[in-house]
Parts: C-alpha cells; structure tokens; sequence
C-alpha cells in the first residue's frame, strides 16, 4: 500500500512539472515580451503588487504597491530562464504563458508570480 502511495506522489508531480515545462516560453519570447515594457505582478507567496519596466540595456526599474521605487537588473537566459536582480542577489525562473494574457513565474513546481504586460512604460519608470 505504501508504494502506491510513493507512485501516486511520483506521479503527480511529475504530471505538475510537465504541465509547466510544454508552457514555458522561449528565452527570445521571453526577451520579446519584456524589453520596453511594464510588467504589471503579483507576488503570488506575499500578495504584494509591483510595476516592473524592463529597459532593452538590461536595467530594470520598479515601482511596488506602496510607492517605492528600486533599480535593478535584469536577464534571459539561454535556455529560458527570466534572471532580475534588486540588489540582493539575482533569481531565474521559468516563465509560462497562461494563454490568456496572463503569464506566471515558475519557482520549483509552484507558480512565485504571475503578470500582465503593458506596452512602453506609462508609470514613467
């Protein structure tokens, strides 16, 4: 019984990560969707909000719910990993496209955040 047990949980998780893994966007779609644009996200593990312009030289600029602006970094990877850095050290993820005009980051096997994209930067970031 125990091991119907491990296979079930094998299993599931092995389904949720390739759930994921035919959904995740192309470094170059990813580059694409991002440059010159504000990404409007939602911490999905803190239920916080951010506006995040992305500028084409690899600099970021990011106003969060309460006011505050931060100057960052950020970066794709070749394989299609979406890297920011805010001064504290640098984090990658995957990133899925819900097919909706809804996007998530993907942490372990958990969506971290996800987002909507707005053209050019209106916030004025």
């Amino acid at each position: 019984m125990n091991l119907k047990l491990i296979a079930l949980f094998i299993s599931t998780f092995a389904f949720a990560g390739g759930l994921f893994s035919d959904k995740r966007m192309s470094a170059d779609a990813i580059k694409s969707l991002r440059t010159n644009n504000t990404i409007n996200c939602k911490n999905l593990r803190k239920n916080i909000t951010s506006k995040v312009y992305s500028r084409d030289d690899g600099s970021a600029k990011r106003l969060t719910a309460d006011g505050k602006k931060m100057q960052g970094n950020w970066r794709v990877t070749e394989n299609g990993q979406h890297c920011v850095d805010w001064g504290e050290h640098e984090r990658c993820t995957p990133v899925v496209d819900q097919g909706n005009g809804t996007y998530q980051k993907i942490e372990g096997d958990k969506p971290r955040a996800e987002f909507t994209v707005t053209e050019g930067n209106p916030n004025n970031l």
